[in-house]
């Protein structure tokens, strides 16, 4: 019997279940109860949500595939580097994953489509060579992490109209925050980087001096998401989830400058995720009543 908890691992299902919130939150901040009432929209916002699971379990999959050699210093607990699952078997699934998930945004509009096998290509650039080019992988999976926002206000607007400005803002702010957390990434992984030469800033300009780019990132975060109050309803909400993520956000900054070393990328990484996770909910949470 096949086991499932091996494909979720493989999945990172966890990041699966944080890409259906930022949808969802996108769509809410910009058409705030009409996505839980009109027929419509909560048909568009369905097969968003299910598409986004999708490709985000496809993404992660040929992840692991295109990098197992990676992964064998640097997470040799992964299903493919185990022996879990197998090479064939996981192309077989991120295969299936990917192309459903694309196709179903034809239920959609053409147009959204279009943005969706754009961004899988790119996706998929990043996984068989352009995580090789360093900084750019970066700004590629910063863009695939911001976009969920973007893609919820998308598919629940008319004709494709462009989404709301605080929408916009919430976007930008994942985007600095995913980059600095794909820099502490590179800190993190790069003896496995080394090894197969993956040129991350960590490795191009050295550990410290990487450390400093990722803190500039997390911190104009930081800074959008105070700008951001300007634009929010529901203000006292925003802030009872901001502040604790921005707090995350600047001892992360400070941290990783203070200690550019393995071990502390490690820690580093999973608080930051606890604070993407917060940073979405203070989104959705100023946009209530």
């Amino acid at each position: 019997m096949v086991s499932i908890k091996p494909y979720l691992k493989l999945a990172r299902i966890d990041h699966g279940i944080m890409v259906a919130l930022a949808i969802f939150t996108g769509a809410f901040v910009a058409k705030r109860l009409e996505v839980l009432v009109e027929k419509e929209l909560m048909f568009r916002l369905m097969i968003g949500i299910i598409s986004g699971i999708l490709v985000e379990i496809g993404t992660f999959t040929f992840n692991d595939y295109f990098n197992i050699e990676e992964d064998k210093v640097n997470a040799p607990d992964r299903p493919l580097v185990t022996g879990e699952i197998s090479l064939r078997n996981a192309f077989y699934f991120g295969s299936l994953t990917i192309i459903s998930g694309v196709l179903l945004n034809i239920l959609i509009s053409i147009p959204i489509f279009l943005l969706i096998l754009f961004t899988v290509f790119i996706g998929m650039m990043y996984n068989a060579y352009l995580k090789k080019r360093g900084f750019i992988g970066n700004i590629l999976v910063a863009y695939s992490t911001a976009l969920p926002f973007f893609y919820g206000a998308l598919i629940t607007g008319k004709n494709f109209e462009m989404p709301t400005f605080n929408v916009m803002l919430f976007t930008f702010i994942a985007f600095f925050a995913a980059l600095g957390r794909e820099i502490v990434k590179g800190i993190r992984d790069i003896e496995g980087d080394r090894r197969v030469n993956v040129q991350t800033l960590a490795i191009t300009i050295g550990c410290r001096k990487a450390a400093f780019f990722a803190a500039c990132f997390f911190t104009l975060a930081v800074v959008l998401s105070v700008c951001a109050i300007r634009f929010v309803d529901n203000l006292l909400a925003y802030l009872l989830a901001l502040l604790p993520t921005d707090a995350i956000f600047l001892y992360a900054s400070y941290s990783i400058i203070q200690s550019p070393i393995v071990s502390n990328a490690e820690k580093i990484r999973k608080s930051t995720l606890i604070g993407m996770l917060l940073g979405i909910t203070s989104f959705l949470l100023s946009a209530t009543p």
